[in-house]
């Protein structure tokens, strides 16, 4: 068994967790969202609007994954060589692996809605949800942000935290930055317009098998957190709110929250999510959130930890990455 490499991986979680707690979000480029934002909008302005499909979408996607996480583990490995710079190692594959992870910042986005609908600030609500949704917001109506607001939290579950913690048990920080660098991607550019329809389908393919497992897993943190919270779950089967959405990893994360909370989840013109629920208030986003929260914990305690030390004893190597400098056997 490689003690030393299960102790840096979980040192590395412990010390991103508590940064996340203690500070937030990263800032600029030591954020693996910004960073491979940054430059996947440079080299889109590059390509211009000769190359749109499918294939120039790919290797985008492919230029953006080999030249951010390669020269990341190339530091990370040189760092780790020299016993006198691993406290600055650490550190920095801390900060690294917080920016592919979010915990606290879904508070600080979605309480202010609460806040407001609490106040009954109905445009204030609207104001704060429309920095976290695309859609309009201007003439929601209570039930609606409401609604809206939820399915941030639970769509959130797998986007925040279980696909990158996911990753980061099974392939170390390389797959957590790679699944952040996909999600970024597949969210400026996986969408079904005529801009976007092929050049960011190698995008949305991508962050849809890398979501695979984390969307079902998160269905599990959902219902075993209700439980847990002592929540009043309506008997009803997860199987037929699955067809409510087109894409089948959003409906395991939305549709077990809104079985588990009881809430009908409606965007119009697109999905109603558990059809017989009550229309949600701002009790329901409450409890979404606490599902949040616990989510995260029975993930990372349950599952992410466990994962690395069964890989740890497998001699599945997190670190180094690289090897050119010094190897752990």
């Amino acid at each position: 068994m490689n003690i030393e490499m299960f102790k840096i991986a979980l040192e590395g979680l412990l010390v991103a967790i508590g940064i996340d707690v203690v500070f937030g979000e990263p800032r600029g480029f030591f954020h693996i969202a910004v960073i491979s934002g940054k430059l996947s909008e440079k080299i889109e302005k590059k390509i211009g609007k000769k190359h749109r499909g499918s294939l120039a979408g790919f290797f985008l996607l492919l230029i953006a994954i080999l030249s951010i996480t390669i020269p990341l583990m190339i530091v990370f490995d040189i760092l780790y060589a020299y016993d006198f710079l691993f406290l600055i190692f650490i550190l920095l594959f801390a900060i690294f692996l917080k920016s592919t992870f979010a915990l606290t910042s879904m508070g600080r986005h979605i309480r202010p809605i609460i806040n407001s609908l609490e106040q009954n600030d109905l445009e204030g609500a609207r104001f704060h949800l429309s920095m976290c949704v695309r859609r309009p917001t201007a003439n929601m109506e209570r039930g609606a942000i409401c609604s809206a607001a939820i399915e941030t939290v639970a769509e959130g579950i797998t986007d925040s935290f279980t696909g990158a913690l996911f990753m980061y048990s099974i392939f170390g920080i390389a797959g957590a930055i790679i699944y952040r660098i996909v999600n970024t991607m597949d969210s400026m550019f996986g969408y079904r317009d005529s801009k976007y329809l092929h050049f960011g389908r190698p995008s949305a393919v991508a962050d849809t098998i890398l979501n695979y497992i984390p969307a079902r897993i998160s269905a599990v943190l959902i219902y075993v957190s209700a439980y847990l919270l002592n929540l009043n779950m309506k008997k009803t089967n997860l199987r037929s709110v699955l067809y409510s959405l087109s894409s089948r990893n959003a409906a395991y994360s939305m549709g077990s929250m809104a079985v588990v909370l009881n809430v009908r989840l409606e965007k119009k013109g697109k999905y109603i999510i558990n059809r017989n629920g009550f229309s949600p208030d701002v009790n329901e986003i409450k409890r979404s959130l606490n599902i949040f929260y616990l989510s995260f914990f029975i993930m990372t305690i349950f599952i992410t930890i466990p994962i690395l030390l069964i890989m740890s004893i497998l001699i599945w190597v997190h670190i180094p990455f690289i090897y050119f400098f010094k190897i752990y056997l």
